[in-house]
């Protein structure tokens, strides 16, 4: 008789361009733990995903994992996509949830930094800021669905560009995950915990995940997904590729784990170091505006959070 696989027990939900690569790589270290190899496994949020179900995905990506590990994934998109809170909640209701914030302004910043790394933005981060902070874009983008990869890259990243603020929104983001699980399932670090105290944030995970604290990751401190400046090798001729017809024929026959290493060195070797002309940084006129329209958000994260946020945008 087929047995119904376990449920996850814990998901990094979030914020992107936030430090979840880093934590992912320090966890999946931990010999209690299991964290599949691709680490964005939206399993919540594609709808191709969803509807074959929790079982096909166990059996393409949780085939090597013992039972009595903790299973986790982590999915940076989870926050932004309305949806998930509740798909999450109705297949697992005791799950650990995990956020990692960085400041909002700097988030939306590298968000826009890369989108024109891929040549999907064409305006400067002022134009942007302009745009999507009217009150019709934010009531728009603030309730969409995010682009959905499986529909082809070019499309979604020209699509994410609508969301650099709206990601940054959080404490909104996160009141979505409280309608469906108790405020004591929910762990929210800040990114600067990460860089300053990384094993201390990883001491806390692994509390909140009911483990001893006494694990030291041998990649303790290493920053993962670094921000550079332009692609050596266009996204196009990556999503061609993927969709070549030879190369799909040996790609798919390559085991998970074997392909989330490649994609990880891929992302991570083919950036340049040097930054386009329009990603110098917001004007001080730019990031006080933004200051302005983040300030109620970063106070409810602080009072969520039982401390200040460590974001001298926001300092009182």
């Amino acid at each position: 008789m087929m047995t119904t696989p376990k449920p996850l027990d814990f998901c990094i939900i979030g914020a992107q361009k936030s430090g979840t690569t880093s934590l992912f790589r320090y966890l999946e270290k931990h010999p209690r733990l299991y964290l599949p190899p691709d680490k964005e496994l939206p399993f919540f949020s594609r709808d191709d995903l969803y509807a074959a179900g929790w079982p096909a995905l166990v059996a393409q990506y949780f085939q090597e994992a013992d039972s009595d590990r903790l299973w986790g994934t982590a999915s940076p998109q989870y926050m932004t996509d309305p949806r998930v809170p509740g798909r999450i909640a109705a297949a697992n209701p005791d799950i650990r949830l995990i956020a990692i914030l960085r400041n909002p302004i700097d988030r939306a910043f590298s968000h826009f930094t890369m989108s024109l790394r891929r040549g999907m933005e064409s305006r400067d981060f002022a134009q942007a800021t302009e745009a999507l902070l009217q009150p019709d874009a934010l009531a728009r983008d603030r309730e969409a669905i995010p682009p959905d990869y499986a529909e082809g890259y070019s499309q979604a990243n020209e699509e994410v560009t609508r969301y650099y603020f709206v990601w940054s929104e959080y404490a909104r983001a996160l009141d979505r995950f409280l309608q469906h699980f108790p405020k004591d399932q929910l762990l929210v670090l800040y990114m600067e915990d990460m860089q300053q105290a990384p094993q201390e944030a990883v001491d806390a995970v692994l509390t909140f995940l009911g483990l001893p604290a006494d694990f030291q990751p041998p990649n303790l401190g290493k920053v993962y997904h670094k921000g550079g400046g332009r692609l050596l090798i266009p996204a196009e001729w990556r999503e061609w590729l993927k969709r070549n017809t030879l190369f799909r024929a040996v790609w798919d026959r390559v085991p998970p784990r074997t392909r989330g290493i490649i994609d990880y060195w891929y992302d991570q070797l083919n950036v340049r170091p040097d930054k386009p002309a329009a990603a110098t940084g917001p004007t001080p006129q730019t990031r006080r505006r933004l200051a302005e329209h983040f300030a109620e958000d970063v106070r409810r994260i602080e009072t969520l959070v039982g401390r200040p946020a460590p974001w001298r945008d926001f300092a009182r």
